[in-house]
């Protein structure tokens, strides 16, 4: 969707936010992007290292601002940014799962994107396009609807529960000064990620998969059966950074997803086992598996061992067999033109080629 107005971005530094903040671009549009200054780098400097350089025409807008720290920016900014945003994709956070300093975590996940929202309503403000997580569902099995919320679920950590309040503040605060609210749930973004928080799943995919090619390079020098932590026959909830980019600008304006919540994520998502053949496959990696995690407590071997230390905390989410329905989405992208989000051998070659190099999976 193409509007003269601008599009703001929270987070553009990170891993899905550079990614919107590239596709937004890409289709002419104006972007304000809010970013702070870090380790002795400006606003800007952080914003164009982080979407690769300096986009020409003028249509990019960097504008010094903490959401933590809202009250603190400069009157004439905020007024500016009242005049002239109309749509906001709100992707900026902390991953973590888990912190020392809960408020400050509340602050960034649910005080910051409901500031901004009443700051900016009343202006041209019109759409609040909110990052989430498909794991606001916690603990739960089985199948996930878009419209769930808080259905009595447990949680593995913190961030989770903090994403699930952030969801419940702005959509009361979206309705108090009504703003059209669009709540958008990733499952677990796989791509070439930054070393942000926001990156962290990806990277320990690929560092799981460099582990892996480590082994098949050692050929007959080891043993190479290889038991992977996790749950064979569930799904592995795995989406390309790519669908989840396209998805967002695309939902958040399309008329069709007004006042929506939405799952970015595969609808048919291969198995554990599937995802292991394929990456072994493009490796050429043989006696690897999946096992029950709980299998590997007392006899895991040191290699079994070091894997599950670089899977780390999402050795929980490896066990969950969570299914998310994505048909609310799915109609209104398929709509759109933005095609389904897909994993085959193709992808995931491409997925081990950013881990371990393109010329070791060409070898």
């Amino acid at each position: 969707m193409r509007s003269d107005t601008a599009v703001l971005v929270t987070g553009a530094t990170g891993f899905i936010g550079r990614e919107i903040v590239r596709r937004l671009l890409r289709e002419g549009r104006h972007v304000v992007a809010l970013a702070r200054p870090q380790a002795g780098q400006s606003a800007v400097a952080r914003v164009h290292a982080a979407i690769g350089g300096s986009p020409a025409e003028g249509r990019l807008t960097v504008v010094a601002i903490d959401l933590t720290r809202l009250d603190a920016a400069k009157p004439a900014d905020l007024a500016w940014l009242r005049d002239n945003i109309a749509t906001v994709i709100h992707c900026a956070g902390d991953t973590r799962f888990f912190v020392d300093d809960l408020s400050a975590f509340h602050g960034v996940h649910v005080r910051g994107p409901v500031l901004l929202l009443e700051t900016l309503a009343g202006g041209r403000l019109r759409t609040f396009a909110h990052v989430s997580t498909a794991y606001v569902c916690g603990r739960r099995r089985g199948r996930v609807l878009e419209d769930d919320r808080d259905v009595g679920q447990a949680f593995h950590n913190p961030y989770e529960r903090t994403k699930l309040e952030a969801e419940f503040e702005l959509v009361h605060a979206a309705a108090l000064h009504g703003v059209d609210l669009r709540v958008l749930r990733p499952s677990i973004v796989v791509g070439a990620a930054p070393e942000t928080s926001g990156g962290v799943p990806s990277n320990i995919l690929f560092s799981t998969v460099r582990l892996l090619a480590h082994v098949a390079s050692l050929g007959a020098r080891v043993n190479r059966v290889l038991r992977v932590p996790g749950a064979p026959h569930a799904p592995f909830n795995i989406v390309p950074l790519e669908y989840v980019a396209d998805a967002a600008v695309t939902l958040a304006e399309h008329p069709d997803a007004a006042h929506g919540t939405f799952h970015l994520v595969m609808s048919e998502p291969l198995t554990q086992a599937t995802i292991l053949a394929m990456v072994s496959d493009a490796i050429g990696l043989t006696g690897a598996r999946v096992v029950d995690a709980r299998c590997l407590v007392s006899d895991a071997t040191p290699l079994e061992r070091r894997l599950g230390r670089v899977l780390g905390p999402y050795r929980d989410y490896l066990a969950q067999d969570v299914r998310f329905d994505d048909r609310r989405a799915r109609a209104v992208l398929a709509v759109a033109g933005v095609p389904a989000a897909t994993l085959d051998m193709e992808a995931v070659e491409r997925l081990v080629g950013l881990a371990v190099g393109r010329e070791r999976i060409a070898s």
